[in-house]
Parts: C-alpha cells; structure tokens; sequence
C-alpha cells in the first residue's frame, strides 16, 4: 500500500499542494515552510482512530478562512477494494477524498454557515465509484448507486503511522489506537497465537493445547483472585441495576439475562502492556522517561519493524534525526532505506545525513511562493541508472547539502571551495546566514551534472571553472566545446562564471607577479589548496575582482528560491 498522489488544499499554510511522493520520500525545507502541515494532514485523514468535521478547527483554514473549503485528496497504488455485499463483485477505490465546507442551507444536520465534513471515494480521473445498491437476488438484475462516503472497512485498509517530534512514547504504545506502531506489531503476534500451539502436563501426561485456550484459562484463574468480597459486591450492583432499567426483576429473571466481569481476550491483553525499564533496583514506567530515552525507543520500535520483514504500512515521521548523533544518522538513515523497500515512508528533516545525492529522487523540495503558500517540488531529471551510477561514484556525504540551500556555488575542486570562503568572511558576507552551500564537485567534468541536478530543483546556482583544466590536458579542442557547454548554462536561475585559464594565473595577474610570489615564499612546502586559503585570508592583500564577482549576489539580499 502506498501513496500514489497527495492533494492538499486550504489547509494551514498550505493554499494548494499536490505531488507525488516515493516509496522513501525526504520533505526538506526550511523552518516554517509546511513540511509538518503535509504530514499532519494525511495523518488527521488516515492515521487517527476516527475523523470527523470535529477533527478540524478554524486555525486549520488557509488564511483562518472559513470559506475557504479544505480539501484533503490521496491516491493509492494498488487501489483500495470495496466489496458493498459478500456476493457482489470487489471494486477498486484509487482516491479518497475528504472536503472540509460549511452547510448551504438550514438542515436537520447543520445550520447554514456550520462547517460540514464530506468524504468520498473516486476514480483516479475524479469521477464517481459505482457500486451494488443492494445484495444480488436470484432473478433480479442487480441495481447500482454513487459510492458517496468513504465505509471504516476502506479507511481500515491504510495502516498509518505517525512518529511526530514529541517522540511520545505514549503515542507508539497499542492502547493508542491504529496509528500506533507497537499495536500493529502485536496485532500481528496476536494473529500468529490463535495460530499457536503449546505443550501443557494434564492428568499426568502432555498434550498440545491451542496457546489462545491456555492463556485463557489461566487468565480465569487470575481474576478468581480479584474476586474479593468488594469486587462480587459491584458486579451484582450493576447486574442488578441494569437489570432493572431493562424491566425486568433481578432475582427472578438473573437466569434470563446474565451480566458479569468477563475476562480480557489475548488482543485486549495486547493493548495494555506497558513498557517498563529497571534502574538501580528501581522500576519505572518508561513513558516518564527523557525525551532521548524515549525517542531510543521509538525508534527501536521502528527498527524492529524493520527486521520483522513487515509490509504495507505508511510511515509518517517528523525529524528522524532528532537525539541521533551523527553515526546513529547514517545508520537510521540505512533503516529507513530498508522499511521503504516494502512500505512507504515520508518524513521530514533538516539533516544532510538523511538525504542522499544519488538517490535525488526521493527528495521533495518544500517551500513557501511569493504568497506564502506551501509547495513542493521534485526533480525534473529523469534517475536513469548511467545518471544514479555516475553520482554514486562521485558521492561525497558532504555534497548531500544542497538540498537544503536557497543557493548552490559550485566549485571544481578545493582551492575554490578552502579560498572562497576567506574572501567571504574579509568581504562581510555570511554564505550561512544566506542559505548558500558551497559544493565541490571533484572535477570540472562533474560540474554539468551537478548543475543540472541543482537546477532541477529550482534552486538557483552558481557554478564557477577553469577555462584550461588538468582534467582536459592535451585535449584543448574537446576542453573548448565543453566550455561552451558550461556558458550554454546561464540564465534561469543559473550564473555561470569562467577564470581565464584557471584560479592561480588569474589571482597573479591581479595582485601582480612580485605580491604573488611574495605570497607563495611566505606558505612554502603546502599543497596549492592550503596555499590559496592562506593567501585568501592575508588581510594585507586586496580581494581580488574575481572573487567579488563570485560573491557578489550575496551581499545585499538574500537568494529565494527561484520560480
């Protein structure tokens, strides 16, 4: 089971959003963009245990506008099923849609202006599912009707699961309802008990009993011990009582409706364990422990899921990498990459760590427009296999940064990417503050695709290069056309700056040959990147034209994102 499409609208920052998400889908984005509103809504539609027009407030309207219809639409792949009679045949149900709008009129149900939840269930191309109006008779052609709500039995057929930054513990135990992750888990030990046998001595020999059986009975022998006089007294107040608001006598008439304290069923059990941990001799309910013990344990959950091979859940998790230190990243990062092999998983992040440049597909870009909306944007690069092959072989975690950026400033190599960053400091430039990450992509002949790669996104780049570069040496007339092809690059977002032939003649030229060489006697015996940062950062040397023009967008404002 897995989201196909997602359509929000009017719903908190979001005016109208609508994309398609992967089986491993990464939200990322600044602070306040919507990427939690985006999580939020398919859980308040599907994760909770009901929803109702009472599951929404004014504050969830676009604009706290109350006319404005809030409408939360999603696409399955494969399609829910809906059998309307035992007999009839199985439809497929690809879209729910759930609308949030006020009553037209005075009604039975609502006053003109109070807010109305509609759902139903549709076509992928919008229309209207039909179904068997009533159960197939012998003789009698069957009669159908719009299917205009959406049944609990479609509904129960998405198991969602919400992990929010609150890292509640409570939230993940069975007794929350359907969208915790441990009550799924345990329903599923359940269904393999009444599958269970076990080995009991009786009458002097062994014999196999249905585990269901066993544990019953020795539940009865347990309550037997609850069955204090205080205990018998309240059973037979409130049989006796409910046996009087029915009409009848409660000592003639006990035989004919009995009513007592029964025993809890296995699944029952299930949902009030609790989880416990002893320290120091002292035991303690572990909801009221820290919030990193209690996110280890939530994301234990989770990676138990994981190893237990389970399938077809939705996973919806706020910042995996909350209490993680930097290995646990990476390595819940793996995990993930694992559960969506069979399940699908959004969440949100602000850890590069969590992202990766070969797998850019799976990276959604949320935002807010010039309107302050929420909106997402994938690649527009197709992730062929030569393409995925040729970023994995270039993959530095570190380049994992841009995602996150409002700019991107390519480099060939380190000189570029130690010197820049000096002159931006002597210049007053903050790249940090104004959301630029500067990557160096190993080689000039890397640049094409990792612009193209920015550029996909909308996010605006800068890429700077070598008219003569060591990665073309003796091949000036291909270098050439290659260059042409990095100039073909600007505009759209794009700038494209080229040093004439490359950093160290250029910055010779202007500082002049004795400053220069003043400067390379005064760093002898480091390599030409160490060299160029310390000369960066001499403060008695002017920054070079170069340099101001590279920096030069990032002065005054701050780069948006482009549209």
């Amino acid at each position: 089971m897995a989201l196909r499409r997602v359509l929000i609208e009017n719903f908190r920052s979001i005016k109208r959003c609508e994309f398609n998400p992967s089986a491993l889908c990464a939200l990322v984005g600044e602070n306040n963009a919507g990427k939690s509103n985006i999580l939020e809504a398919i859980d308040l539609v599907l994760g909770r245990e009901f929803v109702s027009v009472n599951s929404f407030t004014l504050s969830d309207h676009y604009g706290f506008d109350p006319d404005a219809d809030i409408v939360i639409e999603l696409e399955f792949d494969p399609p829910l099923q809906h059998q309307a009679f035992k007999s009839s045949p199985t439809v497929d149900v690809p879209v729910l849609r759930y609308t949030v709008t006020q009553f037209k009129v005075n009604t039975k149900k609502g006053k003109k202006g109070d807010p109305r939840l509609e759902t139903s269930c549709l076509k992928s191309d919008g229309g209207t599912i039909m179904v068997q109006q009533e159960a197939p008779k012998k003789g009698k052609p069957p009669t159908f009707a719009p299917l205009t709500n959406i049944p609990p039995e479609i509904r129960d057929q998405v198991p969602v699961i919400f992990i929010g930054t609150d890292r509640s513990l409570e939230r993940q135990l069975p007794a929350a309802g359907r969208s915790s992750l441990l009550r799924r888990l345990l329903d599923d030990v359940n269904d393999r008990l009444r599958e269970t046998s076990i080995t009991v001595h009786e009458d002097g020999k062994d014999v196999e009993r249905p585990a269901v059986e066993v544990f019953e009975k020795h539940l009865a022998e347990a309550l037997k011990t609850l069955r204090i006089p205080e205990f018998q007294q309240l059973e037979a107040l409130l049989r006796n009582h409910s046996l009087e608001n029915l009409g009848y006598d409660p000592k003639r008439d006990v035989e004919r409706l009995r009513f007592h304290f029964g025993l809890f069923d296995s699944m029952a059990f299930y949902r009030a364990v609790r989880l416990l941990f002893t320290e120091g001799g002292l035991e303690m309910d572990a909801t009221r422990m820290g919030k990193g013990a209690q996110n280890a344990l939530v994301m234990a959950i989770f990676q138990a899921y994981e190893e237990l091979r389970k399938q077809g859940a939705i996973f919806l998790i706020e910042e995996p990498e909350m209490f993680l230190h930097p290995h646990r990243r990476r390595f819940f990062y793996q995990t993930l990459q694992r559960v969506s092999a069979a399940n699908q998983v959004l969440y949100t992040t602000h850890s590069a760590d969590l992202v990766s440049v070969p797998e850019f597909e799976n990276v959604r870009l949320v935002y807010r427009d010039p309107e302050l909306s929420t909106v997402v944007r994938a690649s527009t690069l197709e992730a062929d296999a030569p393409l995925r092959e040729k970023l994995r072989q270039d993959f530095d975690p570190e380049r994992n940064e841009l995602f996150f950026a409002r700019h991107v400033l390519l480099v060939e190599g380190d000189t570029e990417k130690l010197s820049l960053p000096e002159y931006a400091r002597r210049l007053g430039v903050n790249l940090d503050r104004v959301g630029c990450s500067m990557v160096e992509v190993g080689g000039k002949r890397n640049l094409p695709t990792f612009v193209d790669l920015v550029s996909s996104f909308g996010i605006p780049v800068t890429v700077v290069f070598d008219t003569d570069s060591s990665d073309f040496k003796g091949k000036e007339v291909e270098e050439e056309a290659f260059n042409a092809t990095l100039r073909d690059r600007e505009g759209d977002g794009t700038r494209v700056i080229e040093l004439d032939p490359k950093y160290e003649s250029v910055l010779r030229k202007e500082l002049g040959d004795a400053a220069y060489q003043a400067l390379t006697q005064k760093f002898p015996g480091l390599s030409k990147a160490r060299r160029a940062r310390l000369i960066a950062a001499d403060p008695s040397m002017p920054v070079p034209t170069f340099a101001k023009q590279i920096l030069e967008p990032f002065q005054e404002t701050e780069p948006a994102i482009a549209e």
